[in-house]
């Protein structure tokens, strides 16, 4: 729209992108004589006075932004009718490496998450704070250094802020990245973009986002609702430590998030020591990328020095002395302590180690006894393990919590060493605290757990006490480590409406046999009582009821209905599901409706008393699949028709319709012909005929689709027929859009016998 003008000293040159609100342009600085990026607000909202004034004033802020990580913004303006502002020229971005399916390397993800948490960082807390609310990978680009840089600060608090002003809606935020809140339409602070910069750095570890959807609505309904799929069933491979950190970030409630992105950004960097760092480089080909820079190991604070020099002095052996002050005993009585400290040792050892079960049978008389160790291991064991109970087991939403007789090695104390396994072993993504004493550990899942599922956590070898010895599962326990098993309870009573997930034949079906039976498939298991012929009827086109059967499968999700005799040919019928069918705990099934067509009955073919001979083929071959043979208004099947035994002394007509398929409602006659045959008379048709095509279009929005001037229809349009070759196309707009959309004008070129598909053609805004 813009190529070619130039606005104030930049020439617009080529065109880059749109995001919701504008167009991006690669421009030249001809006064630096260099290249930029020109962000310019759509016409749309460039003539709306109160949205240009939010779009200018929220641009001068972020110009003063001045980050490493955050887009350079040089200059804001408007000239004529464009309303602008430039920017550095950073021409690749994180969209770039996302390949589907292709996990990006751990190095790259932790590298670019704390470059944007910097970023997010700096944006949420100066110049009064931005809350990016639209953060996604085509929002991260990368410098020549490598380094991520986030951009489009400030437009989305413009369209809030126009938003907030006149009352007007002006949707904000991409559907695949938008937090719960957002989804929900409440107000959102910068707890959202830690949830969107969590989708993203899922996407860059999986391949994949971790929610799809055919619309906006089934996405929202994800955001809100479902816990995102685990990356270790995904990516095996990624660090447990770097799925916690970012399933913390999507975390649905904004309070059981990182509560600042100084917090992420500080958690990813721990995490950037243990991974490879990886550099990206966004440099020409041509140029030679430089090595990775070593991450500097940060010197201990004097905090961390004494805690070591602590744990050093508790792990060597205590010196040994002897007491050469006292006078010695007396010898008369020696024998006597002798025989006294022989006795309370053996018993001591006796007890230490269960000889007889006698510290069994002492630690359930007395259960603080349960807290002496073994002697000679000073040994530090779990003395309890605890979560929260509900019915038939744990909960799947709560924490675990381990005490210990003494306090734990901090540094030991993550996720690699205190481990919670799923079925089949499969490692679940928690999140590993300690307490100050460091005498007790919570395990909290970052995912919701399974209902009525085994689960085992566990403790390894390197799990160190504060002395630096392996930790035990209980005071009896020879070897370090443990599990302990357990069990999550039952889930919730069933609350939730069901409903039909699938049918044969499909709602709105056409061609139907007409003596087979309908099969229904509900989303879970019903109660077989309530369906039968009151709550389940099969009505005609005249609304009059057919007698019908209905039988529940095995499974209970499936039932059959049959009807008592052969539905009639070429008719429509509706099957009505009404609310009182319910599932096995009672709830009313969601009311639905089945419509659909049986099939038109075959001619049954007639042979003529003295028949003639019809032979039909068309030029060229490659038409002879979409061409519809139609003799005396009535379709006798598709080209070519060899040795078709017709009527003689009759004078016939003959009609080509070329269509894409027999299920399509557009057709064009490409020839037509009359003729009289004699008793055994043949005649062969073999026209040339014009080359035609197919046409699909939709559009967004919706518009009545004109070609070469004559309307055809409305989009969606599929597979309408036309002869091959040029065309114009124009889409008009409808309704209340005229206002706000103009009309899309292009030149079309069909091909022979195929079908050009022209797919979401958005209507251009209205001047």
């Amino acid at each position: 729209m813009f190529i070619g003008r130039r606005v104030a000293v930049y020439r617009i040159d080529e065109f880059l992108g749109e995001g919701g609100f504008a167009y991006v342009y690669k421009a030249r600085d001809t006064n630096l004589d260099i290249d930029v990026a020109l962000k310019v607000l759509k016409p749309a909202f460039a003539y709306d006075e109160v949205f240009e004034e939010n779009f200018r004033r929220e641009a001068h802020r972020a110009a003063k932004f001045r980050h490493p990580n955050v887009i350079a913004i040089h200059y804001a303006g408007k000239d004529d009718d464009i309303v602008f502002f430039s920017m550095d020229l950073l021409e690749t971005g994180l969209k770039d490496l996302l390949k589907q399916g292709r996990p990006l390397e751990e190095g790259v993800i932790i590298k670019v998450g704390i470059d944007v948490a910097s970023a997010l960082q700096f944006a949420h807390t100066h110049e009064g704070g931005i809350v990016h609310r639209d953060l996604k990978p085509d929002n991260i680009l990368f410098d020549r250094h490598g380094n991520a840089v986030v951009t489009d600060f400030g437009i989305a608090e413009a369209a809030t802020n126009y938003t907030a002003a006149t009352g007007t809606t002006v949707y904000v935020g991409t559907p695949k990245y938008m937090s719960p809140e957002q989804a929900r339409g409440q107000r959102v602070d910068h707890r959202s973009d830690i949830y969107s910069l969590g989708v993203t750095l899922y996407e860059m570890a999986v391949g994949e986002a971790p929610f799809t959807g055919r619309d906006w609505f089934e996405l929202g309904r994800k955001h809100i609702e479902e816990p995102p799929p685990l990356i270790c069933e995904k990516n095996p491979d990624l660090d447990p430590e770097l799925e916690r950190v970012i399933l913390k970030c999507l975390q649905k409630n904004p309070t059981d998030r990182y509560q600042s992105a100084e917090h992420l950004r500080s958690e990813l960097g721990r995490l950037e020591g243990v991974a490879q760092r990886t550099v990206i480089l966004t440099v020409q080909p041509t140029q030679e990328k430089k090595a990775p820079t070593p991450v500097p190991t940060p010197a201990p604070s004097v905090k961390e020095a004494v805690e070591e020099e602590a744990r050093e002095a508790q792990r060597r052996p205590a010196d040994l002395y002897e007491a050469t002050t006292q006078p010695p005993p007396k010898r008369s009585r020696r024998w006597v302590w002798l025989m006294a400290a022989a006795v309370l040792v053996g018993f001591v050892g006796a007890y230490s180690y269960d000889l007889g079960s006698l510290r069994t049978w002492g630690e359930s008389q007395f259960p603080a006894l349960a807290r002496i160790p073994y002697i000679g291991t000073g040994s530090v064991y779990a003395t309890s393990f605890m979560y929260a109970s509900v019915e038939g087991g744990a909960a799947v939403d709560g924490q675990f919590d381990m005490t210990f007789s003494g306090p734990v090695d901090r540094s030991t104390a993550t996720g690699t060493n205190v481990q919670l396994l799923g079925p089949e072993s499969r490692r679940i993504p928690a999140e590993v605290t300690l307490s100050p004493d460091g005498t007790r550990i919570t395990i909290t899942p970052t995912a919701r757990l399974a209902y009525a599922a085994p689960y085992v956590l566990r403790i390894t070898p390197q799990l160190l006490s504060a002395h630096g010895s392996p930790i035990l599962k209980n005071a009896r326990a020879t070897q370090p480590g443990g599990e302990w098993r357990f069990t999550t309870g039952n889930p919730p009573p069933d609350t939730d409406a069901p409903f039909l997930a699938e049918s044969t034949p499909a709602k709105d079906a056409r061609n139907v046999a007409a003596d087979q039976p309908i099969r229904l498939t509900f989303n879970e298991e019903m109660d077989p009582t309530t369906l039968n012929r009151e709550s389940v009827r099969l009505l005609d086109a005249q609304g009059s009821a057919v007698d019908i059967s209905v039988y529940t499968g095995d499974d209970l999700q499936t039932a059959q209905v049959q009807p008592a005799r052969s539905l009639r040919r070429g008719a429509s019928y509706t099957l009505v599901l009404s609310d009182s069918i319910t599932d096995r705990s009672g709830n009313r099934l969601v009311p639905d409706t089945l419509a659909f067509i049986t099939a038109t009955p075959a001619a049954t073919p007639v042979t003529p008393a003295e028949p003639a001979i019809l032979n039909v083929r068309v030029q060229p071959r490659e038409a002879i699949n979409y061409v519809r043979v139609v003799l005396d208004g009535d379709t006798i099947g598709y080209l070519p028709k060899l040795n078709e035994q017709i009527e003689s002394r009759r004078r016939h007509n003959l009609k080509l319709l070329a269509t894409f398929s027999e299920y399509s409602a557009y057709s064009l006659q490409v020839f037509e012909d009359e003729f009289t045959l004699r008793p055994g008379q043949s005649i062969d048709l073999d026209p040339e005929i014009t080359p035609f095509g197919f046409l699909t279009v939709t559009s967004e929005p919706i518009a009545d689709v004109f070609i070469d001037n004559e309307m055809i229809g409305t989009t969606p349009l599929a597979g309408y027929t036309l002869p091959a070759g040029p065309h114009q196309l124009d889409l008009h707009p409808r309704g209340d859009d005229i206002t706000r959309y103009g009309v899309l004008q292009r030149q079309i070129n069909v091909p022979q016998f195929q079908q050009l598909t022209l797919g979401s053609l958005r209507l251009p805004a209205a001047r």
